[in-house]
C-alpha cells in the first residue's frame, strides 16, 4: 500500500513538471514522453521491471530533459538492488530540474540504503520536501530514517506527515509503535484506530490494537481484532495467532485454541507446515525413525498425531494441551528467532524444547540472578569450570573486568581457605554475565529445572545478524578442553538425550488429590468390563449455590484408553454435578464415589484419567498401565478381578448395578474402624453336572501384612458357610455354593471392627467341584 502511494505521487508530481523542463522539445516530442513515462510507471507498478525500464528509456529518448523519466530510472534500478545506477539516475534528474522533489526523494533513497550514510539520507529528504512541501512521501521517508537513526525528531516527524496527508496509509501506525516504545499504550490506541480508520486493511495497525487493548484488559474488543488478523494470511497472521492462543490458553479455553492452531496450519505451505510437525527436537527412538523414514508430509503428520497422542495431559478435552504448547513455541520461534534465518536461528531449538527461560541477560542489558535456584545454576557451572573460571576473568574485556575488581584477588584468598570457597565467590561477582567465555554481542538462558541446571550461550557475529551458539574456544590444552566440554550445544545435546523437552501442566490451578481403582469383570461378545472407581474427597472441593440455591461442586472427569503401540482407542469425557450433604459432606473424610465402565479388548493398555473442579480449576491426572484380562475361554474356571466397596445392596436401578445388586466401591480400599468390609467378585465358566447343577467351594483367607491380631465376624456371604477358623494375623472362610448357572457373583460382608488398624490381604480361591478346576484372586485393604 505504501509504495503503491509513492508510485501515485510520483505520477502526480510527474504530471506538473513538465512546465519549463523541456522548452526545446517540439510538443509532440513532450506528448511522447509522457505517454511512455505513463506506460513505464504501469510496468513498475506491475513490478515487470524490464519492459518499465524501456519504456522510461523510450521518455528520455523523446524528450531527454523529462527529469520523471530519470527518477523512473532510479527506481527501477533501486528495486534491481543497483545502488549506483540509481544514484546516478536521480543526480541527471536533479541536474535537469533542480527543484524536482522526487529527485531528491530518490537520492535519499538510495542514501538510506548505503552503510553509515543515514545523514546524507536525511539532507536528500530535507530538500526534497524544501522543493515541495506537500510531498508527503519525502515527509514519510524522512520520518522512517530518522527512526532508524534513532533520532528524537522522529515522532514530530510523523506527525507532519499527517499534516500534510491525514489520510497516509502508513504514518499513524508508526506512531502508535513509537508511543507503545514510550509506554503511553493509551495514545498508541488512539493511533491504531486513526490508521484504520484511515486504511481499514492495515493488519499491522489492526494487531497492535489488539494487542494493546488486551494489556489494557478490553478483552472483548481486543479478541474481535485480533480474530479478524488470525483469520487471513499476511505477515501479521502468526503474531496474532499466538497473541489469540495466549489468551484461550488462560481463559483454559484450550478447544478454542486448538481449532485456531490448525486452522492457521492448515493454511501454511507444505515447507512451513513441516516445521510444527517435525519431531526432530522433541521425539527420539523408533518414532523418530519412523518420522525420518516418512517420505510425503501426510505420512509425517500421521506419525506427529500418533506421537502427541500418547501425550494428553488432560483427558477431560478434547484439545491436547501439551500439542498446543508445543505449537506455541514454534509459532513463537519462528515469529522471533526466524527472521533472519529459516526456520529459526539457534534459539529456535532450546525454546522450542524447554519453552521460556528461567533467566535470560544481554549484552545489552544485563539481568542479574536474583533467585537461590537461578544462584545455585551459576554455582555449579563456576564450580565445574574450575581454573578455566580464572582464564576467563583475565579474558574479558574492560567493561566486565571493571564490574569484577578484586575478584583475582579474592578467588585467590577463597582457595586457601577451601575448595568450596571459589564458586560462592565467583558467583556473587559474574551474575548477569555468561559463565562460558564470549566476545561481542552475547546472550545467555539459564533453564534452572533441565538436567541439573543448564546455561545456553549465544552470540551474535554480525549487528543484526542471526544468533549462533557461542564459538568453541580452540587449543588443545586444559583451559581449551573444559571450555570444549561446557560448550553450550554439546551440553544442549546431551540434556536432550534424557529430557527432550519439558512441559508445565497450564490446563490447572493446582493438585485436586482424589482416589482411583479399577476392576475387569466379563463383557459381552468377548470383551471385558473394566470398571474405573472414583473417590473424591468433597473438602477439596468448590461448592458454590445452584439455581435452586443448593450448594454443588461441577465437576468434569474423563478417560483416555491408549494401547500397547501408545494410539488412543477409547476416549470418554462426562460431567459431574455432586451436591453437598450439609457440612458433613464436606468434612474432611467424606468422599464422592463414581464409576466409568468401559469395555474393551483383552490386552495391555494405559489408562488416563482426569478429574477437573471447574470452578477452582483443581485437576488430578493419574496415568496408570493396564492389564485387561480374557474371561471367555469356555473351557478354563475363571474369576474377576476383587472389587472393595463401601456397600452392597439389593437394588432395581442404579450406576453402580451389576445384577440385582447395587455394589459401591471404595476406591480408597479404606475401612474406618466401624465401617464393615465389603467383597464383591464374579465367577466363569463353572460346569454343570448329569443334574445340571454347577457346585463349588469358595474359600477366604484374610491375612494382616503385620501379623497384627485379625477378629472378623461374618456379616454376610453367598451360598452355605463350611467353616471359620482364626490364627495369629490369618482368618479362613469356606463357603459351599449350588446352582444352575456357569457365571455366578460372589460376595462377602466381614466386621473388621475387631482387628488392629493395618493393611490386610484377601485371598479368593475358587474350586469347581464339577470339574476340579481352581480360580484364584487376591486384593489389598486398611482397615483403621
Amino acid at each position: 500500500m505504501v509504495m503503491k502511494s509513492i508510485i501515485l505521487g510520483i505520477l502526480c508530481i510527474a504530471l506538473t513538471a513538465t512546465d519549463g523542463l523541456a522548452k526545446d522539445a517540439s510538443p509532440e516530442a513532450i506528448a511522447a514522453a509522457e505517454r511512455a513515462y505513463r506506460e513505464g510507471m504501469k510496468h513498475f507498478e506491475a513490478e515487470n521491471l524490464d519492459a518499465a525500464l524501456v519504456s522510461f528509456q523510450s521518455a528520455i529518448a523523446q524528450n531527454e530533459k523529462y527529469a520523471p523519466a530519470y527518477v523512473g530510472l532510479g527506481h527501477v534500478y533501486l528495486k534491481q538492488g543497483d545502488l549506483a545506477e540509481a544514484e546516478k539516475a536521480f543526480k541527471t534528474a536533479v541536474s535537469k530540474n533542480k527543484k524536482y522533489a522526487p529527485a531528491y526523494n530518490g537520492l535519499g533513497l538510495v542514501y538510506s540504503r548505503k552503510k553509515n550514510e543515514l545523514r546524507r539520507a536525511i539532507a536528500y529528504f530535507r530538500d526534497a520536501n524544501r522543493a515541495d512541501k506537500t510531498y508527503s512521501e519525502a515527509q514519510y521517508n524522512l520520518a522512517q530514517t530518522l527512526e532508524n537513526y534513532g533520532s528524537s525528531e522522529t515522532l514530530k516527524a510523523y506527525r507532519n506527515v499527517l499534516k500534510i496527508d491525514p489520510k497516509h496509509p502508513n504514518a499513524n501506525y508508526r506512531i502508535g509503535i513509537l508511543l507503545d516504545e514510550d509506554g503511553e499504550r493509551e495514545k498508541a490506541v488512539q493511533a491504531y484506530r486513526d490508521q484504520l480508520e484511515a486504511n481499514p486493511d492495515h493488519r499491522g495497525a489492526r494487531l497492535n490494537l489488539g494487542i494493546d487493548l488486551k494489556l489494557l484488559g478490553q478483552l472483548r474488543e481486543a479478541l474481535q481484532h485480533l480474530l479478524k488478523v488470525a483469520t487471513v494470511a499476511s505477515d501479521f497472521q502468526r503474531r496474532a495467532v499466538l497473541e489469540l492462543a495466549q489468551v484461550f490458553q488462560r481463559a483454559k479455553a484450550f478447544d478454542q485454541s486448538a481449532r485456531l492452531f490448525e486452522s492457521y496450519i492448515r493454511q501454511l505451505s507444505e515447507k512451513e507446515q513441516e516445521t510444527y510437525c517435525d519431531l526432530n527436537l522433541v521425539a527420539s527412538g523408533p518414532i523418530l525413525k519412523e518420522y525420518n523414514d516418512a517420505e510425503i508430509l501426510p505420512e509425517k503428520k500421521r506419525v506427529f498425531r500418533t506421537f502427541w497422542s500418547r501425550l494428553d495431559p488432560a483427558p477431560v478435552t478434547e484439545a491436547n494441551e501439551r500439542l498446543l504448547e508445543h505449537y506455541r513455541r514454534v509459532a513463537y520461534a519462528r515469529e522471533f528467532f526466524g527472521t533472519l534465518r529459516f526456520p529459526w536461528d539457534a534459539r529456535g531449538e532450546a525454546y522450542i524444547r524447554y519453552g521460556a527461560p528461567d533467566h535470560v541477560s544481554n549484552s545489552g542489558n544485563i539481568q542479574l540472578e536474583r533467585t537461590k535456584k537461578l544462584v545455585d545454576v551459576k554455582e555449579r557451572l563456576i564450580q565445574k569450570a574450575g581454573p578455566a573460571v580464572d582464564r576467563l576473568l583475565r579474558a574479558r574485556d574492560d567493561a566486565v573486568a571493571s564490574s569484577m575488581i578484586g575478584m583475582r584477588g579474592q578467588l585467590r584468598r577463597a582457595e586457601q581457605r577451601g575448595p568450596g570457597e571459589r564458586q560462592q565467590v565467583t558467583s556473587g561477582t559474574i551474575l548477569g554475565w555468561p559463565v562460558y567465555p564470549v566476545d561481542g554481542i552475547w546472550e545467555y538462558w539459564i533453564y534452572a529445572d533441565v538436567g541439573n541446571g543448564i546455561e545456553v550461550v549465544f552470540e551474535q557475529r554480525s549487528n543484526q545478524g542471526a544468533w549462533d551458539y557461542a564459538d568453541i574456544p580452540l587449543g588443545r590444552g586444559r583451559i581449551a578442553r573444559i571450555w570444549q566440554d561446557m560448550h553450550p550445544e554439546i551440553v544442549l545435546k546431551q540434556v536432550a538425550v534424557l529430557t527432550p523437552m519439558t512441559y508445565r501442566p497450564d490446563f490447572a490451578t493446582g493438585a485436586l488429590d482424589f482416589y482411583l481403582a479399577s476392576s475387569a469383570f466379563r463383557g459381552q461378545e468377548g470383551l471385558t468390563a473394566l470398571e474405573i472407581y472414583y473417590g473424591i474427597p468433597t473438602a477439596q472441593l468448590h461448592f458454590a449455590a445452584g439455581q435452586d440455591g443448593a450448594k454443588i461442586a461441577q465437576l468434569d472427569r474423563g478417560i483416555v484408553v491408549y494401547n500397547q503401540a501408545g494410539d488412543p482407542v477409547y476416549r470418554t469425557s462426562q460431567e459431574m454435578v455432586l451436591g453437598a450433604a450439609g457440612e458433613a459432606g464436606q468434612s474432611p473424610g467424606a468422599y464422592m464415589p463414581e464409576m466409568d465402565r468401559l469395555f474393551l479388548t483383552p490386552g495391555n493398555y494405559r489408562i488416563s484419567v482426569q478429574v477437573l473442579d471447574r470452578r477452582s480449576r483443581k485437576s488430578q491426572v493419574y496415568h496408570i498401565n493396564r492389564v485387561v484380562p480374557e474371561y471367555d475361554i469356555d473351557d478354563e474356571l475363571k474369576i474377576s478381578d476383587v472389587e472393595l466397596a463401601a456397600t452392597i445392596n439389593v437394588a432395581d436401578k442404579s450406576r453402580f448395578q451389576k445384577g440385582d445388586i447395587e455394589v459401591i466401591p471404595i476406591a480408597s480400599k479404606a475401612y474406618l474402624p466401624a465401617q464393615p468390609v465389603f467383597i464383591y467378585f464374579e465367577i466363569y465358566n463353572l460346569k454343570r453336572n448329569a443334574f445340571g447343577q454347577t457346585k463349588y467351594r469358595v474359600s477366604y483367607v484374610v491375612r494382616s501384612r503385620d501379623q497384627k491380631t485379625i477378629g472378623a465376624r461374618i456379616l454376610g456371604g453367598v451360598g452355605k458357610m463350611l467353616g471359620q477358623k482364626s490364627e495369629q494375623g490369618v482368618v479362613s472362610i469356606e463357603y459351599e455354593q449350588v446352582g444352575t448357572e456357569t457365571q455366578e457373583p460372589g460376595y462377602l460382608e466381614l466386621d473388621m471392627s475387631r482387628s488392629e488398624p493395618g493393611e490386610k490381604t484377601v485371598e479368593i480361591a475358587i474350586v469347581d467341584e464339577t470339574t476340579g478346576q481352581t480360580a484364584t484372586a487376591t486384593a489389598t485393604f486398611v482397615t483403621q
